[in-house]
């Protein structure tokens, strides 16, 4: 009623003015409006009055990022060499007599931020690639990402989240090459009074492992995803349901049905808008036991369709294990993952819906975070991907069209400086490696992030 009362002293104010015109005669006051247009001011007035008074207009809030980096590549700045030569001099023969093309390492390896970005694509042949910033081991100065994220609390227990991306890149040949994405785009029911389940609709963040909650460059410690954060870390279209149950939320249960998975979109493995009738489920379970420590025990998975598949026929699927340890200044955490996807057996299709196969064999990393002051902490983390991804069918005739064969490591180093919670400075230095009779690539990375936070 006060709310009402204020607003409606307000708009007494408001006309004063036209009254006291009106009481000295000036015509332009002494005319009335049409009666329509006068219910709908009134209707206008009212309606607003009433929100006010409930509380219930929606306070949007504007938050966001800028990240700008400068990266220094070793060699040409691509992840991947060209098994090539003569059959006996191949590094891999017997994939030489199945497929046309057979690549040796790890595309997206020599990232240079938390986009997940390579400093360079290389120069495959066969394929068209959109290579954003095909540097040539050059290095450079990149103006990252500039995000924008929007968030609105609709009613009591609900929320709206929006969150925008975008990417300055070279053009050419009268092309812009700037490129924005739509991150989130999702509403946030919580039904219950205690409001520990929550139900999300829209574009909606991921439920598989861990490395997804701090993906965007303001959230991620150093500057860099790992090499299993293709596979886990992307948003779909879908929805989503989350319930933290127990004394300190020990057991958290999340499980969400998606047009397709959770790969990073630029890579093989992403369906935005599906064109199959079968849809991704996936799932993950969280113990946190009370324990002189926080600690987190998780398992999760994933089976659907295979992405940009015009059947349901064949499965893509994914399944891994996380934990992670806080202790004070200290964290600790860790992820495995295996999946597989059968790929083009009996259909073809024309692009974009050729369908890559995988059987990532295993995948995973170990990263500790240390912030030895307020301000300045350290990272380290080691991890390895043991990879194979393919186009075609190999046992049809003439062959598959291309390979990747990774059997790769890597060791990453990093420090930030959180000059305060609005300036971040990081830096990182990836040695990327090979085993398992892949010869050894040039592809080391010096990469760092200047993070404005508002």
């Amino acid at each position: 009623m006060r709310g009402i009362a204020v607003v409606g002293a307000l708009l007494v104010a408001a006309a004063l003015p036209a009254l006291a015109r009106a009481q000295n005669g000036d015509p332009a006051d002494l005319e009335p409006a049409p009666l329509a247009e006068r219910v709908e001011v009134l209707e206008q007035q009212l309606d607003g009055t009433k929100r006010l008074a409930a509380g219930r207009v929606p306070t949007v809030t504007v938050t966001g990022f800028i990240d700008f980096g400068f990266f220094v590549p070793q060699g040409n700045g691509a992840g991947t060499v060209q098994d090539l030569g003569p059959a006996g001099g191949r590094h891999f023969p017997d994939l030489a007599d199945r497929y046309a093309w057979v690549f040796l390492g790890d595309l997206l390896a020599p990232a240079v931020n938390s986009r997940g970005e390579p400093a360079d694509l290389g120069d495959a042949p066969g394929v068209d690639r959109f290579d954003t910033i095909h540097s040539h081991g050059a290095p450079g100065f990149i103006l990252n990402e500039v995000n924008l994220n929007l968030s609105s609390a609709l009613a009591e227990r609900a929320l709206a989240t929006a969150s925008v991306n975008f990417a300055p890149r070279s053009g050419n040949d009268f092309r812009l090459g700037d490129s924005f994405d739509v991150d989130l785009a999702q509403l946030e029911w919580m039904p219950t009074q205690s409001r520990r389940t929550s139900i999300f609709a829209g574009k909606i963040d991921s439920v598989l492992g861990l490395e997804y909650r701090h993906r965007k460059a303001h959230r991620r410690f150093g500057v860099t995803p790992s090499l299993l954060a293709r596979y886990t870390t992307e948003p779909a279209l879908g929805v989503k349901v989350r319930s933290k149950l127990g004394d300190n939320d020990w057991l958290v249960l999340a499980a969400a049905l998606t047009n397709g998975s959770n790969g990073y979109e630029a890579f093989h493995f992403h369906d935005e808008l599906d064109s199959n009738a079968g849809k991704t489920a996936s799932a993950r379970i969280s113990v946190a036991p009370p324990l002189p420590v926080a600690v987190e025990l998780g398992a999760s998975g994933a089976y659907g369709s295979q992405d940009r598949a015009l059947d349901s026929r064949r499965a893509l699927w994914f399944a891994g294990a996380d934990a992670q340890v806080h202790l004070h200044d200290f964290d600790l955490r860790g992820e495995f993952l295996i999946g597989r996807g059968a790929g083009e057996i009996d259909a073809v299709y024309e692009p974009p819906h050729r369908v890559y196969g995988l059987r990532l064999a295993k995948a995973g990393y170990v990263e500790a975070e240390w912030m030895l002051t307020p301000v300045f902490g350290l990272l380290g983390r080691a991890e390895l991907r043991d990879a194979l991804v393919w186009l075609g069918n190999p046992d049809a005739a003439g062959g598959g069209e291309r390979v990747y064969v990774t059997k790769s490591w890597r060791a990453t180093a990093g420090a930030r400086a959180a000059i305060n919670q609005h300036v971040i400075v990081k830096a990182e230095y990836l040695h990327n490696g090979e085993y398992g009779g892949v010869p050894a690539i040039r592809n080391d990375m010096f990469t760092s992030s200047l993070v404005l936070v508002y």
